[in-house]
């Protein structure tokens, strides 16, 4: 190809510009889903948790369940929510679990539970600090 073709091909097919503004979006977008994730991980992060040790089904309408409360800073006091199911896990009844500051880290709780229906198993929901 002679150097005159090839400038004619080149006034008539100029260099593409490279389209790059999505890069600056793409680093908005990432910084916010960082910030987000980082305030999701400390916002629900209370370092308190619980756990059904057992549970007995006395009756249609009560059931006995044992929860151990486990707190890292025992001055703080704690709430949790306990729950049980039937067998259509329906929630059938549901109760707040209440540990005093003080005493010590793990904690256990007996409680009866009353349901409005027959309940096949107990579950600890969620749990929080108390001041």
């Amino acid at each position: 190809m002679t150097e005159e073709a090839a400038e004619r091909l080149a006034r008539r097919y100029p260099p593409a510009r490279p389209n790059r503004w999505w890069i600056p979006v793409a680093l908005a977008l990432a910084a916010a889903g960082a910030a987000w994730l980082v305030w999701a991980g400390t916002y629900g992060a209370t370092g308190i948790t619980a756990r059904v040790d057992a549970f007995d089904v006395r009756s249609d309408t009560v059931i006995a369940v044992t929860v151990t409360v486990d707190r890292p800073d025992p001055r703080s006091g704690a709430d949790c929510l306990l729950f049980a199911q039937a067998v259509t896990y329906d929630r059938v009844g549901e109760t707040h679990i209440r540990v005093e500051p003080g005493g010590a880290p793990l904690t256990t709780v007996e409680l009866e539970l009353r349901t409005f229906k027959r309940a096949t198993t107990a579950a600890v929901e969620s749990c929080r600090a108390t001041p």
